[in-house]
């Protein structure tokens, strides 16, 4: 990849030219998982050589791995974290840009998922520089929490978030952005339904919205039963299927297991746009009689 000439946070382009590209990811299965979005996953998921098949283990051996190929279909959207090497120093790099696509499983085109690629980009003020400098700044990467918290929530059996099927890192090539720089890939269900909207929600009648409203709770204090908080509030993050009524929680791209324990708040209904409190009410979250339902 080029570098690109330099973008806003959230238009960035490193990530262009994807469409057609095959990327396959791997999960471990502790505990066995059913793939509700690659079905029939008897025939899907294919089992490294390396390791038992599924459904046997072995006294001190690892989880079953299985592996996945997806095609990337489209691209939704990317931002990019640019950084000086003084923010670097201080432990705020290394720089990257994340991008989100639409993709299929290569041996299924009508089972889609979304994809998440964080891919390092070079430190401001090197983009131009010879290959020789660039390499310098490659990195394995901090530990992707977005593939730390679909874990957690797995191995719990949460079935109130999309599901998670496959993560891959890799280092990028001698002739890309960063040699030996991060690649890492997080690839998850498309669940039926699409993303709330404010214009949605407050066109419904209020009888729908407190059933969205209460079917919202129940989903987030199950993802903190299962020690998951997501940390982007927002209602785009709530998968609402207008057929069934069912929703889900999504938005784990910033997200991480917990170690405290955490309590529901209503406040959380105003960070996500399901309720709106009085603009002149400096007290309004001790006050949610007051808020617009």
């Amino acid at each position: 990849m080029a570098p690109s000439a330099r973008q806003t946070d959230f238009d960035a382009q490193f990530l262009d030219h994807l469409v057609g590209t095959k990327v396959t990811t791997y999960y471990e299965i502790d505990p066995p998982q059913e793939l509700s979005a690659v079905s029939p996953a008897s025939e899907a998921p294919v089992p490294l050589s390396a390791d038992p098949p599924p459904g046997l283990s072995f006294p001190g051996s690892p989880p079953p791995k299985v592996c996945l190929s997806w095609i990337i279909t489209e691209k939704l959207s990317e931002s990019a974290l640019y950084l000086a090497q003084d923010q670097v120093n201080m432990g705020a790099g290394p720089p990257m840009t994340v991008g989100k696509f639409l993709c299929h499983l290569e041996e299924d085109p009508a089972q889609i998922a979304f994809m998440r690629i964080y891919y390092q980009i070079p430190v401001t003020g090197t983009e131009y520089a010879n290959l020789a400098t660039r390499a310098q700044q490659g990195r394995p990467g901090r530990v992707c929490g977005e593939h730390e918290a679909f874990k957690v929530l797995m191995r719990q059996g949460c079935s109130l978030v999309p599901r998670f099927l496959g993560y891959d890192e890799r280092m990028q090539g001698q002739n890309d952005l960063v040699p030996s720089g991060f690649i890492k890939y997080v690839v998850w269900e498309k669940v039926p339904g699409e993303s709330l909207t404010e214009e949605l929600f407050w066109s419904l009648d209020r009888p729908t919205r407190d059933d969205i409203r209460a079917k919202f709770r129940a989903a987030y204090e199950e993802l903190l039963r299962c020690g998951v908080a997501p940390q982007l509030s927002r209602i785009s993050k709530i998968i609402y299927d207008h057929s069934t009524g069912d929703i889900r929680i999504s938005g784990f791209q910033r997200g991480w297991p917990i170690l405290d324990k955490l309590e529901w708040s209503d406040t959380l209904y105003v960070a996500y746009d399901l309720a709106e409190p009085p603009e002149e009410d400096l007290d309004w979250s001790q006050h949610p009689e007051n808020w617009e339902w």
